[in-house]
């Protein structure tokens, strides 16, 4: 008898001999002989993977502030090979795709909207991701043959069950130019007009009968009534992690920050829920006097991304990627002032803070800038906190493991003494 009979057997007879209590217990059990799939990115981005499968992202940002316009740079991208500085990973293929062909497969996409008019949906659909899949195509048919072409794959039969909320109307679309079959591979759900079960329902049949690689839900919080109520929180973040792992798809949940400026987490206890259960966290802010979109990851679980996505709008509104603007500082009295010295001063009271640490709790930094460096009040450090951030001086980030709040110093912030 080998060694793999015998362990079988062995086991056999241990799980016959456990209690109910061991059996259910062993059922969720992880050691490092457990059996399961490798974990799979989406995408990569500055070549760091990121938008894994079975796992949540939150994509946030202040009103107006571009949280849109990211979700259709990664719209885009799940049905070409590159938008900007989103690439699909090359180890990825749709789950859908049963065969053993290893080439860049469209990735099926779940688009719920839940704030929108149909008409505002369907525009975004035709006028922005449509031409931003065609321009990525001419472009990579400078470069190459026809063989990156986008191939259809079938449409879940299941569909007609909820297809009268689609707003894919054919007849409105134009051709993708053989770049893909856009009825195939993308489905776009409007339900701004429907309560939040009928929403919940549809969301979950919609994951159900798609089958979909990638879940965008524009936004969350109408999934529920209450943005503050902790239970229905915790629910619909179960929800949804149950679902991810369920269908093996990676689900991008939308919310709005705070109004406070200074305050930069995401609403109500939903977003509480929602910063402590997503494997990354996105922020997009619009730089009002550069005219720039930027997108900044604030949390991963796995590999940080260190550089931000910048973009502008081309004349055919349409992003196009740009160099991160610097933004000149003002003091206190509204006047301009070096961006040099001004930096300075921030490492340098940053540095001071940390006490020769370079990480540090939020609140215990605080702390000491008020007591030791001279800042005037929490508003200020507020302020100043904002600042350091956009000139990548530190970072905020959440603890794995505490969910509190840290700061830490970039490496070429830390003083040489």
């Amino acid at each position: 008898m080998n060694q793999e009979r015998f362990d079988l057997i062995r086991e056999v007879l241990s799980e016959a001999a456990m209690t109910d209590d061991e059996r259910m217990l062993m059922a969720y059990r992880i050691t490092t002989k457990t059996r399961l799939p490798p974990m799979q990115p989406l995408f990569k981005m500055f070549d760091t993977p990121c938008f894994y499968r079975g796992e949540l992202v939150a994509a946030c940002g202040k009103a107006k502030s571009g949280k849109t316009l990211f979700l259709s740079v990664i719209m885009a991208a799940c049905l070409t090979e590159k938008v900007m500085a989103l690439e699909r990973h090359t180890e990825n293929v749709s789950h859908t795709d049963s065969t053993d062909n290893t080439d860049k497969k469209p990735l099926r996409v779940l688009w719920v909207d839940t704030e929108q008019s149909q008409q505002s949906t369907q525009d975004i659909i035709v006028n922005r991701i449509i031409p931003l899949i065609e321009n990525c195509h001419t472009d990579s048919t400078d470069d190459t043959d026809s063989t990156h072409s986008c191939q259809a794959q079938p449409v879940p039969k299941a569909l007609s069950e909820i297809s009268e909320i689609s707003v894919c109307e054919k007849k409105s679309v134009r051709s993708v130019r053989s770049v893909c079959d856009l009825d195939s591979t993308f489905f776009a759900f409007n339900l701004r007009g429907l309560g939040f079960e009928k929403r919940r329902a549809v969301v979950e049949a919609a994951v159900r009968t798609v089958q979909p690689d990638i879940v965008i839900i524009d936004g969350i919080k109408d999934l529920i009534t209450d943005i503050n109520d902790a239970v229905q929180a915790t629910h619909i973040m179960e929800h949804l992690m149950a679902l991810a792992q369920r269908y093996n798809c990676c689900i991008v949940n939308v919310l709005h920050q705070n109004k406070s400026e200074a305050d930069r987490n995401m609403r109500g206890s939903i977003g509480t829920e929602l910063t402590n259960k997503a494997f990354e966290v996105y922020e997009c802010e619009y730089l009002e006097r550069h005219k720039v979109f930027r997108v900044t990851q604030t949390l991963s679980r796995r590999q940080r991304m260190n550089r931000r996505l910048c973009y502008a709008l081309s004349k055919e509104g349409l992003p196009e990627i740009c160099d991160e603007p610097q933004e000149q500082p003002r003091d206190e009295l509204g006047r301009w002032m070096s961006v040099k010295s001004k930096s300075e001063a921030l490492v340098k009271l940053f540095n001071e803070a940390m006490e020769g640490r370079t990480q540090r709790k939020f609140n215990e930094l605080m702390a000491v800038a008020l007591k030791k460096c001279g800042v005037a009040d929490a508003q200020t450090y507020y302020g100043l906190v904002k600042e350091a951030e956009e000139q990548g001086i530190i970072r905020k980030v959440i603890h794995p493991d505490t969910k509190e709040s840290w700061v830490e110093l970039n490496d070429d912030s830390v003083l040489p003494f």
